[in-house]
């Protein structure tokens, strides 16, 4: 893992720690084959998923660089062969304005694939990678 990344990946971790729950959260630490870091779909993404209170928090480069701290996610859904989570990313500021990101990654339990989306707010185009996830210990 790079240093930035396995940087924000503690902080994650620790945010997610200092908060009270009875069960220890998973954490995700998922790479799309697609990702880059000049692209909506980056390199790396971790989600830290806290099943005792439903509470997602996901980091990336993005996120880290627009905001400081990891964001708020939701589950959309869990069964016992995947769970989907989703997050938004909104108005993002670029050289030709502003545009929000819908973000989906479908995170396989029995072998950590990864199907990602991510979808610009008021367009029909998707950017989409598969890829790895693995559980932090």
């Amino acid at each position: 893992m790079p240093p930035r990344v396995r940087g924000f990946a503690i902080l994650m971790a620790l945010m997610v720690c200092a908060q009270p729950a009875l069960a220890k959260p998973v954490i995700y630490d998922c790479k799309p084959d697609a990702g880059r870091s000049d692209s909506v779909l980056q390199p790396e993404y971790v989600i830290a998923y806290d099943k005792a209170t439903g509470e997602v928090l996901i980091n990336d480069p993005i996120i880290m660089n627009t905001f400081g701290k990891p964001i708020k996610g939701v589950v959309q859904s869990e069964s016992d062969v995947r769970t989907v989570f989703d997050w938004k990313l909104k108005t993002l500021k670029g050289t030709e304005g502003s545009a929000s990101w819908e973000y989906r990654a479908r995170v396989f339990k029995a072998d950590g694939r990864l199907s990602m989306t991510v979808t610009p707010v008021g367009f029909d185009n998707q950017f989409s990678s598969q890829g790895r996830c693995t559980v932090q210990k």
